[in-house]
């Protein structure tokens, strides 16, 4: 569940700036299926993670990527390396991968065997505990929802915030 939330957050020349201290990041759905080049941006609030950022493909019902983060810098580079995976889940601190999960089927499934995949989670988990999250609850899996349009309350997908309870997408004054 999301809630339609208007605070004010901090801009620098009109441009929004993520702050850790209040929990408010940069968050993108990149379309990568048929090469529109299509951008949803927005910011989200409750992710807990205090520097980089992370990316993932498993992202409900069109797996785009989807990517969180502290820095334009941090966003962009595990945008780029799920995107060269091919798919997966990425972690990634001062412009460094931390954890990688590549999942070349569909974005989605590896062609690895248990025991490669059961390693790459548990430093998926030591990363995002690098990176400041607490834990409390998988940010990947709340990535996966953020661009699902039909659960409430407001979701990004790749053509921009959209607000379930009237079905279409909204622009930024609202």
């Amino acid at each position: 569940m999301t809630r339609h939330l208007v605070e004010k957050a901090d801009s620098l020349n009109g441009y929004f700036q993520p702050n850790s201290d209040k929990d408010y990041l940069k968050l993108a759905v990149v379309e990568r299926h048929h090469l529109t080049g299509s951008i949803g941006l927005g910011i989200i609030k409750g992710l807990g993670i205090t520097r980089g950022g992370i990316a993932s493909t498993v992202a409900h019902d069109s797996h785009n990527i989807v990517a969180a983060g502290t820095s334009d810098e941090d966003l962009l580079a595990a945008i780029k390396h799920t995107a060269a995976m091919k798919g997966g889940l990425a972690v990634v601190q001062d412009g460094k991968i931390l954890a990688e999960l590549p999942l070349p089927i569909a974005g989605l499934m590896s062609d690895r065997d248990s025991s490669f995949i059961y390693g790459r989670l548990s430093e998926l988990n030591h990363a995002l505990r690098t990176v400041g999250c607490s834990m409390e609850f998988n940010p990947f899996l709340t990535l996966s929802f953020l661009a699902l349009p039909v659960i409430p309350e407001l979701k990004l997908t790749d053509r921009g915030l959209f607000s379930v309870s009237s079905f279409s997408h909204i622009n930024a004054e609202s």
